[in-house]
């Protein structure tokens, strides 16, 4: 993590501005429940999304108060791929949670095997996907080294 004490609530307003609060259903922002935390334990493992959320933060250079709708978005049109990657992360941290994911309507318990219905493949796709597959024959190691 290479964001300062400084940053760190600018970044927890803009992470707020892509998942504000509904107050009146009683639902917190991104800001507001820690995702910032949780973006924090990723950059750790991911130098990439720690130097996108520095350089949108060095670019917003500003103070919490100061973010809005209209910043973000610009921060968006000038780093398109920094802000996507904040973007997807914010999400996933938001709603891995299972009481955020209960709070908008979804439920908190893993999508398969109780969740929606997977409709199968049409037969022509799944020969032309498996037939690279297929043309190229066996390709292990026969473990008994041919004697059984």
């Amino acid at each position: 993590m290479s964001w300062n004490q400084e940053q760190a609530p600018v970044l927890r307003a803009i992470i707020d501005q892509l998942i504000p609060a509904n107050v009146a259903r009683g639902i917190p922002g991104a800001g507001e429940i820690g995702v910032a935390d949780y973006l924090e334990s990723v950059c750790t493992r991911d130098d990439d999304l720690d130097a996108s959320i520095t350089t949108l933060l060095g670019l917003a250079g500003l103070s919490a108060e100061a973010i809005d709708p209209a910043l973000v978005g610009d921060l968006e049109a000038k780093l398109p791929g920094p802000f996507a990657q904040l973007l997807a992360e914010t999400y996933k941290g938001y709603y891995s949670r299972a009481d955020m994911r209960a709070k908008v309507g979804v439920a908190a318990h893993p999508v398969h095997p109780a969740g929606y219905i997977v409709a199968r493949e049409r037969p022509e796709l799944m020969a032309e996907l498996t037939a690279p597959v297929l043309a190229r024959g066996p390709v292990f190691r026969d473990p008994t080294g041919g004697q059984e």
